[in-house]
């Protein structure tokens, strides 16, 4: 769980865009190749984002996380490995901002109000000891970072706007089964007699006889069009299934809950989610690497997670989202 979280850090702080945004497009954009000479953010913009990231990973799974060793990785313990995907994420902001400028993409004045309003929250709620290990930042340093997100999922919001990204139900819809597996012929010929008498319990006969004892299964039809998934999808609720070969195997089926509506618009949102991120990735990828944003600044080597302890301010993009509509 603690690799499988800190291994998504990136995404979870880039929700905003996965989930609203993606470049699909340059849109008139030129491409030029290089490396772009923009100064990064300040060192106490930057001690926002690590510090409200932070606390919430250490809030949640304590200190001793960033001490723990991580495979795979340039860097050989979670706390290195934190700090330089904060780094690669306000890179990725910074070169979006670089895009908004040649775009004339900005913070409306309302949209401003609301950005003042959020950093004024946040502010506010800093202890000093927050405010230490943030670099001691101002108001007008909550307020400038605040700003270069939002004009960055701006921006990415701008890019998708011709793109057709959404998912219907039919294509996601997740029903509930029952399902009797068997090796041989004879045998689940002789179960599909039993369980189509009047009044047979499915759940029982499924229960003393199939081989494969999960005999409860929720199935989703985007995940695959085999043959067990063509036979559970074209079944009405009740109705049991004839005999299906599958593998060697023998499969008799019985749809208990034809469409689970809550489970099918959990599966739309996260199957539309991932195509945003996929095409998020891969579009700006591409355009990253032709436009390359390098912070330099010396004070990433001197990051101390271990420092300010009492430091317990996690809610930089909660605010955030919970104030903020791009839609």
């Amino acid at each position: 769980m603690i690799l499988k979280n800190i291994k998504k850090i990136t995404v979870v702080l880039i929700s905003c865009m996965l989930m609203a945004c993606s470049l699909v497009s340059c849109k008139g954009v030129e491409i030029t190749g290089k490396t772009e000479d923009v100064a990064g953010y300040t060192e106490a913009e930057c001690r926002i984002v690590i510090g409200s990231e932070r606390n919430r990973y250490q809030n949640a799974l304590g200190a001793e996380i960033w001490n723990l060793p991580v495979e795979n990785q340039f860097e050989t313990t979670y706390g290195p490995y934190f700090v330089a995907r904060i780094k690669e994420f306000l890179q990725d902001i910074k070169t979006l901002n670089l895009l908004a400028e040649r775009t004339g993409i900005i913070a409306t004045s309302t949209e401003m109000d609301t950005i003042r309003t959020i950093a004024g929250q946040f502010y506010d709620s800093l202890t000093p000891e927050d405010k230490e290990f943030m670099g001691d930042c101002s108001l007008d340093d909550v307020i400038h970072i605040y700003t270069e997100y939002f004009v960055a999922c701006k921006t990415a919001n701008y890019l998708i706007s011709d793109a057709d990204l959404e998912v219907s139900d039919a294509e996601v819809k997740v029903i509930k089964i029952q399902l009797i597996e068997k090796s041989d012929l004879a045998e689940a010929q002789k179960l599909l007699e039993l369980v189509n008498v009047e009044g047979a319990n499915f759940a029982y006969y499924a229960r003393q006889n199939s081989e494969d004892t999960d005999i409860e299964k929720t199935l989703s039809k985007s995940d695959s069009t085999d043959e067990l998934y063509t036979a559970a999808f074209s079944l009405e609720e009740g109705q049991i299934s004839d005999i299906i070969s599958k593998d060697g195997k023998y499969y008799i089926i019985k749809c208990i809950n034809a469409y689970d509506e809550e489970a099918t618009h959990d599966k739309k949102k996260k199957l539309e989610s991932a195509l945003k991120s996929k095409a998020f990735f891969d579009d700006f990828g591409e355009y990253k690497e032709q436009h390359i944003v390098r912070f330099r600044e010396p004070f990433w080597n001197e990051i101390d997670l271990s420092q300010n302890s009492e430091s317990k301010a996690d809610n930089f993009f909660e605010l955030f989202d919970e104030n903020v509509n791009l839609k």
